[in-house]
């Protein structure tokens, strides 16, 4: 283990011992107004440390004494939140752990209503979205204002989620406070940094400083080996979505989903590097395959981002309106419910990749590469590019492919709904006992 991944209450010494030592006392067990929450990573900066080296959490609570550590999540968007949500419940529900959920409001329309669905609610909202904000703009935002939330809040540790914006400056200002970053979703790659964007970038500086790379797939974690990142960094988890779609599933929202009673096929576009020309081209391949199947429908839960609607516009054919039936984003659980109806998907979408097989949908990803590439492997999904002419084929194709009829959750290549609890022992047995 290098120097800088060291246990890091090693290198917050010059906090005082004096200070730490006030915030440690035997009080009466059961007495809730003596009984002291430690953060751990003060004990560990001061002499107050040598106590934990030979108690239990059994015998510290024993003495009067409550052990926990706060860990800080951050997320900013409708995906980071569907997949932080299991591993927030799993902090919350072990009595070692306060998780301080962290909101930068990124995307702060499709941001609140699946903060809703999953029972969440923001410790600290930065609320930052601004109209036509740029990357570099909310970046600036970011490590100019969560700093001093860090500074409040003192975690043991930072999580940031995925390849957003959000995750990149979150982590970069947890670093640079020399706190642990944990990295979930680690080691996705296209290997093309104009592919997403800039998302693949993000990904790259996020993995190269986090303390602990939670990779869902022995193959993202390979790819981080590949890049020389220390095998004592590169935990394989599992997916958190695969967790949160299983929860869901578990935990039905009573919501009634205006689609089509017909077979109908799911929409999903909103990728940067797809706005202009190519996003025109998915469309207009879609519009294709309905004229040629005027039995089929579609749903699109269109994207807020005003270059969406535009590759709407700009088809100009005559199925819109009539076989193409546009709906606001709706809530993570009413979208679990368009998913588990739908017959196929054609998506842009990482998470929507993921979470199909255990439902057993065909998605056809509409880009040029993936960074999910099991679910190409494994037959469930099939990557159909951007060109107009392909797209339709691709949907003339997975329209007459027989449907699923085996059992729910089926089988997935990315994850058993155990990521968030793996994640759990990780930073346990690490922070509380380094």
């Amino acid at each position: 283990m290098t120097a800088r991944h060291q246990c890091w209450g090693q290198r917050r010494k010059a906090r005082g011992n004096a200070s730490a030592r006030r915030r440690v006392f035997e009080g009466q067990e059961g007495d809730s107004q003596d009984r002291v929450l430690i953060s751990l990573r003060v004990l560990r900066a001061t002499g107050a440390g040598s106590f934990l080296e030979s108690s239990t959490p059994t015998t510290a609570q024993s003495k009067g004494i409550a052990l926990f550590m706060k860990v800080a999540l951050v997320i900013g968007t409708r995906p980071e939140a569907i997949k932080m949500a299991p591993v927030v419940r799993a902090l919350r529900n072990d009595p070692a752990t306060e998780p301080i959920l962290i909101s930068t409001g990124q995307h702060r329309e499709l941001l609140t209503g699946t903060l809703e669905s999953l029972a969440m609610v923001p410790d600290h909202d930065l609320a930052l979205m601004t109209d036509s904000q740029t990357p570099n703009g909310l970046s600036a935002q970011i490590l100019q204002q969560l700093p001093e939330v860090f500074h409040q809040v003192d975690p043991a540790a930072v999580l940031v989620q995925g390849d957003t914006t959000t995750a990149m400056a979150a982590g970069l200002a947890a670093f640079h406070q020399q706190t642990p970053v944990g990295h979930i979703e680690a080691g996705l790659r296209t290997g093309d940094l104009d592919s997403p964007f800039p998302e693949e970038g993000n990904r790259l500086i996020l993995d190269r400083i986090a303390r602990w790379c939670f990779a869902p797939t022995a193959g993202a974690a390979d790819n981080l080996r590949a890049e020389s990142i220390d095998a004592d960094r590169i935990v394989v988890t599992g997916n958190t979505g695969i967790d949160s779609l299983l929860w869901m599933l578990a935990h039905p929202e009573t919501v009634t989903i205006d689609a089509p009673s017909r077979d109908f096929i799911l929409l999903t576009l909103h990728r940067r590097e797809s706005f202009g020309a190519p996003l025109r081209a998915i469309v207009h391949g879609v519009c294709d395959f309905l004229q040629i199947q005027p039995e089929a429908s579609v749903v699109w839960p269109m994207h807020p981002n005003p270059n969406v609607r535009a590759a709407l516009e700009a088809a100009k054919s005559t199925v819109v309106g009539k076989q193409i039936q546009i709906v606001p984003p709706p809530a993570y659980g009413a979208f679990c419910q368009l998913l588990a109806q739908c017959r196929l998907v054609l998506s842009d979408s990482g998470g929507v990749q993921e979470e199909c097989p255990s439902l057993g949908k065909r998605v056809l990803v509409a880009r040029e590469t993936t960074e999910r590439p099991e679910a190409i492997d494994s037959g469930h999904n099939l990557l159909v590019g951007r060109e107009r002419a392909a797209v339709s084929a691709a949907l003339e194709q997975a329209w007459h492919e027989p449907i699923y009829d085996g059992p729910i959750p089926a089988p997935n290549p990315y994850g058993d709904g155990q990521a968030a609890e793996r994640i759990l022992s990780v930073l346990k047995n690490q922070l509380l006992r380094c």
